[in-house]
């Protein structure tokens, strides 16, 4: 792979941890506050799609070739911009899950 190749592998990284960031914290409320069985259906979902579309853009990029300065550089991205974020958590607001009891 030449270098040309592993700068923008870097570089996309980077801003696939930047984008994944702003809809973790913009999904923070669906991620956390329902029931146990919606949580981890959700966060399955959000997981694996966003693991599917980084694996189809890299193979785009570069062949499909990860190598560990990568997944840091998407780390990087994900921790550096994960509180500028964090506002975010306040725009949706999801209704905590009641089980309503039926009077017999």
């Amino acid at each position: 792979m030449n270098l040309d190749t592993q700068i923008l592998s870097i570089l996309f990284s980077f801003i696939y941890g930047v984008i994944v960031s702003y809809l973790y914290n913009l999904n923070y409320n669906f991620i956390y506050y329902n029931s146990y069985l919606y949580r981890i259906s959700i966060n399955i979902l959000f997981c694996t799609d966003l693991a599917l579309i980084y694996f189809i853009l890299i193979k785009i990029i570069n062949n499909g070739i990860i190598h560990i300065y990568f997944i840091i550089s998407f780390l990087c991205g994900f921790i550096l911009f994960s509180k500028r974020y964090k506002i975010l958590r306040n725009i949706i607001k999801v209704r905590k899950y009641v089980k309503k009891s039926v009077n017999k």
